[in-house]
């Protein structure tokens, strides 16, 4: 019993070190103060700055279209590694998930440091093509280990009963695969793209000059004067992801009962 007590009170201790920063910045994002100070005023002030706020919202845009463009590339690309990856040896379908995770193990900060130093080395300029890459290279490990998890709770009898039953490959992709995948391609997508959206390392070091993401405002608006406007897209932004975490769970656990219903 008191294991069971101990075990709760340190579930609750990390949750709250962990999200009481999130749930301050929230709060202050409603409050009339500049400096944050107490004591709390309610106020839409900050939101109201916001809107009026072109260089945030212009970032704010960046980043979102670069996050688009990352999770759907990352989606096709980890859908076709994970099912080409079938056709390979036990040996080499481990060497080649090594060296696709490797970039999860990888400091951000060092691989955006490598990129642009390659960028320098075959005499190019930084440009938005290498900033989707170094996205994309940082991203598709995580898409990867969704769509790997979901692959295998597929029963590989499913695929060889459509081909018995006379479909070609395509269709048996088409109509079993496919569908199969797709949850786990959705969630897939959202995580590359909170990521991306998220990444300030990769962006700091490839993005061109005049144009800017959002986490490298946010970056520039702490280093030279921070104002409560951070606090208040800071808020929208938390809120979207937790829609966007909300959506994939229904999704996952759609799959998950339709998963367990067919075994029935």
């Amino acid at each position: 019993m008191i294991k069971n007590a101990f075990m709760k009170i340190y579930v609750l201790v990390t949750i709250l070190f962990l999200y009481t920063p999130i749930v301050v910045l929230m709060v202050m994002g409603f409050n009339e103060s500049r400096y944050n100070s107490l004591p709390f005023h309610f106020s839409l002030r900050w939101y109201e700055d916001l809107s009026q706020n072109t260089t945030l919202q212009s970032a704010a845009e960046n980043s979102f279209y670069l996050a688009i463009v990352t999770g759907i590339i990352c989606v096709i690309l980890a859908t076709l590694f994970i099912l080409g990856m079938k056709s390979l040896s036990r040996k080499t379908e481990g060497l080649c998930k090594s060296i696709m995770m490797m970039p999860m193990s990888i400091p951000w900060l060092i691989m955006g440091l490598s990129i642009l130093l390659m960028i320098r080395f075959i005499d190019m300029d930084k440009n938005l093509f290498f900033v989707a890459a170094g996205h994309v290279v940082i991203s598709l490990p995580y898409a990867m280990l969704v769509l790997q998890a979901r692959l295998q709770s597929v029963d590989p009898a499913l695929e060889e009963m459509s081909s018995s039953l006379g479909a070609d490959a395509f269709t048996t992709f088409r109509k079993i695969t496919l569908p199969a995948l797709a949850p786990a391609m959705v969630a897939g997508g959202f995580l590359s793209f909170m990521i991306s959206f998220d990444n300030f390392a990769i962006s700091y070091f490839l993005m061109p000059s005049g144009i800017s993401t959002l986490p490298i405002e946010i970056q520039s608006s702490i280093k030279f004067g921070f104002t409560p406007e951070i606090n208040a897209i800071s808020t929208i932004i938390i809120g979207i992801s937790l829609i966007c975490l909300a959506v994939v769970g229904l999704i996952m656990g759609g799959s998950l009962k339709s998963v367990l219903g067919g075994n029935k």
